[in-house]
């Protein structure tokens, strides 16, 4: 297994009565950077239920893109996974 920085965002969520955006990021163990990406938006999903929208079929639904998955090179001393989720208002758009 090999360790990745993942960053991600996503946008057109419905959380409370407001259309939300967010920010990920998160270092995740995977083989290849795909896996990691998928793993790391599993692992957000755990605690942010809400961007399992992105799952439902049909357009328009929101989105959740990768930014960067970059393999961590050199020695990094982590306890376990680790996602973060921010959340920003998207009213103007």
């Amino acid at each position: 297994m090999k360790t990745w920085q993942v960053l991600g965002y996503g946008e057109g969520f419905v959380r409370g009565e407001r259309v939300l955006g967010f920010e990920l990021s998160g270092l995740v163990f995977a083989e290849g950077p795909n896996e990691a990406f998928k793993k790391a938006i599993a692992l957000a999903k755990r605690e942010w239920p809400e961007i399992s929208q992105a799952d439902k079929e049909g357009f328009p639904r929101p989105v959740i893109n990768a930014d960067e998955v970059d393999e961590v090179t050199g020695q990094l001393i982590i306890d376990g996974e680790r996602v973060e989720l921010f959340w920003d208002d998207q009213a103007d758009n």
